[in-house]
């Protein structure tokens, strides 16, 4: 049964971690990689999925933790949140960038990425599982998306790559329009 975490994230003032709780439930992945974790938010809410649907599926989710030099959260805490909402079997944290991860792909039937994502971040990932064919690939969920979601604060500070502009030339769709937004791939 889905509980919205009361853990920290960008989808919790619009409920987003509901979205993604439907998704799992309807397309029933057995293996989610999720690339940025935060504080295990849409972790959290994915595994009350697999949970409910019982049937094998788990989490792997990847994160740089701490040593993210913006917000971040320790492995630690992200635990603590993962058992306090009892899901904790249905969740694998580990340390790693999305770099490592796209040097050391493997197979996926549902990704969710939400690491400061920009245009860059998204085009590399869509040119990398396109150019290899070996890796069974799911529908990629990110965080963003929209045209509102490119102009936070950050992404003009930094002068970060808009994704918006992408939309069609990637193909993706928009899922859930509430800011901040959640696309697919």
């Amino acid at each position: 049964m889905y509980k919205e975490p009361k853990v920290y994230s960008s989808y919790r003032k619009n409920n987003i971690g509901r979205t993604l709780y439907d998704i799992v439930i309807k397309l029933k992945p057995k293996k989610i990689i999720e690339i940025g974790v935060l504080e295990g938010y849409s972790t959290i809410c994915m595994a009350q999925a697999l949970k409910d649907l019982d049937e094998g599926g788990k989490i792997h989710a990847h994160d740089l933790f701490d040593e993210y030099k913006y917000r971040n959260c320790s492995m630690t805490k992200v635990w603590d949140n993962v058992n306090k909402y009892g899901v904790q079997d249905y969740v694998h944290l580990k340390q790693k960038s999305f770099d490592r991860w796209l040097n050391s792909m493997e197979d996926f039937d549902l990704m969710h990425i939400d690491i400061s994502n920009n245009g860059d971040i998204i085009e590399k990932i869509h040119t990398r599982l396109s150019q290899n064919k070996s890796i069974k690939t799911g529908p990629i969920f990110f965080e963003g998306g929209t045209q509102e979601r490119d102009k936070v604060e950050w992404m003009i500070e930094y002068d970060k790559r808009e994704m918006y502009p992408l939309k069609d030339e990637l193909s993706y769709d928009i899922v859930d329009s509430r800011f901040p937004g959640l696309s697919v791939l």
